[in-house]
């Protein structure tokens, strides 16, 4: 049991890595634009894909814990090498040849994220659990966020050089190599190394141990099964307080961040820092994974759940108050706040819903966790484009240019995300109250 304990961690850790740092992320609106897409077409796709991991999200989970974790994986990594391929045979042409590609792989994407989510986690737990080590799994999440910062700084870097022409061209020349690609030829070079990196992630996936016993029965008894996993793990989450609770912090949290990762370059643009640093920036951002999830675990060993919740809210509306002062530079560190939060969150959300969660509703519980997230993050992304929208309706607005518009739209609009979060958090504790109106405060701590 040991020894499939340490195997399946280490998979997991070299899955989680390479499954989620892909060489093409410093680059993805510029991929979708090399194209020919427009970027009505661009938004129209990451709806495409939103909506596929809304759809699937809970039914894959109650799917992997009726036919298995491991099959969901290794689908989920085959799905990534289907990705990177529909990538690659796309023309650069525009038309609706190259937005069916992309579309579907955005499809694909959401079918891969929605399989893959919890699946590879309740493994992982489930392999320390019986093996006796659950009381492990703190650390070996902790030790999965880190080496994932790390590939995540890695691919940023990596991905961002290869698609430089003139940076490639340069290291060319300095090694005596008189040829020269042309920027069209490597504009599909970080969607090639991140094909080469699905490999990994199959080799990861395909060498998982999973002692799952599928129950006996039919296609249609399986999946009779899986629904029925579902709603027992919907009803268990609904009576449930702390995973009641844990579903809506992350609600609050997330969807706020996630808002503002969707537009952090305008906002590194608005703080005036130079274009040249900005995949520098996010790389650095994503090194903090190395030491907060050290951070997380000691708040979740000293601290009580609800303590945590109040003092990453207090951390983010920080933050928050930060970016609306847009302030040239030193605007990074409060959004490095933002980041940090995110970190936190992820692993104690984690943390909490695996040792909480029975094994046997394990992958289920954890996909609504991400079904509730896009569902908040979705509903934010419609606020904040009604939001833009009303700000540019402002007489003075009208009456300057139009790339002035936009700054001054996007400037106006990170005032109002501090009170958005204040609105929302208070939300979703009337909303907790509300279900749980007799609940004691040990019961959910």
């Amino acid at each position: 049991m040991d020894r499939i304990a340490d195997g399946n961690l280490k998979r997991f850790i070299c899955f989680r890595m390479f499954f989620n740092a892909r060489f093409y992320y410093p680059v993805y609106a510029l991929l979708f634009l090399e194209h020919g897409l427009t970027w009505e077409e661009f938004g129209i796709l990451n709806g495409i894909w939103a909506i596929t991991i809304i759809c699937l999200e809970v039914p894959s989970g109650a799917l992997a814990d009726t036919v298995g974790r491991k099959k969901l994986i290794v689908f989920a990594a085959f799905c990534m090498l289907f990705e990177m391929g529909t990538l690659l045979l796309a023309p650069m042409n525009g038309g609706s040849l190259v937005f069916t590609l992309f579309a579907l792989n955005r499809i694909v994407s959401g079918v891969a994220e929605a399989a893959v989510s919890g699946a590879d986690e309740a493994l992982a737990f489930d392999s320390l659990k019986e093996a006796g080590r659950e009381k492990e799994w703190g650390q070996a999440l902790e030790k999965a966020q880190r080496f994932t910062s790390l590939a995540f700084f890695f691919a940023m870097m990596t991905g961002s050089a290869f698609y430089d022409a003139s940076f490639i061209n340069s290291i060319l020349q300095w090694s005596g190599i008189t040829f020269e690609f042309s920027p069209q030829t490597l504009v599909k070079a970080p969607i090639l190394l991140t094909l080469l990196s699905s490999f990994v992630v199959i080799f990861a996936a395909v060498g998982m141990k999973d002692n799952f016993k599928k129950p006996q029965g039919s296609t249609m008894t399986t999946m009779r099964v899986a629904f029925n996993k579902t709603i027992l793990a919907g009803g268990w989450v609904w009576k449930s307080a702390l995973p009641f609770g844990i579903l809506l912090a992350c609600m609050a949290l997330d969807n706020v961040i996630r808002q503002f990762l969707t537009i952090a370059s305008a906002y590194w643009s608005a703080i005036d820092l130079p274009l040249a640093t900005f995949g520098l920036v996010a790389s650095g951002m994503s090194l903090m994974g190395v030491f907060i999830p050290r951070l997380a675990r000691i708040l979740a060993d000293r601290l009580k759940p609800s303590t945590n919740f109040i003092l990453l809210s207090a951390v983010l509306i920080i933050g928050l108050l930060g970016l609306a002062e847009a302030i040239p530079i030193w605007g990074i560190f409060p959004a490095a706040l933002l980041y940090a939060v995110m970190q936190c969150m992820n692993y104690l959300a984690s943390r909490y819903l695996n040792e909480h969660s029975p094994s046997d509703k394990r992958a289920t519980v954890l996909s609504f966790r991400g079904l509730s997230t896009n569902l908040a993050y979705g509903g934010a992304s419609l606020l904040y484009s009604g939001l833009i929208a009303w700000i540019k309706l402002d007489g003075e607005l009208a009456a300057t240019s139009e790339d002035s518009v936009e700054v001054l739209a996007f400037l106006a609009s990170l005032q109002w995300f501090p009170a958005y979060f204040a609105i929302s958090t208070v939300a979703v504790l009337v909303i907790f109250r509300a279900r749980f109106p007799n609940v004691q405060r040990q019961e959910i701590t």
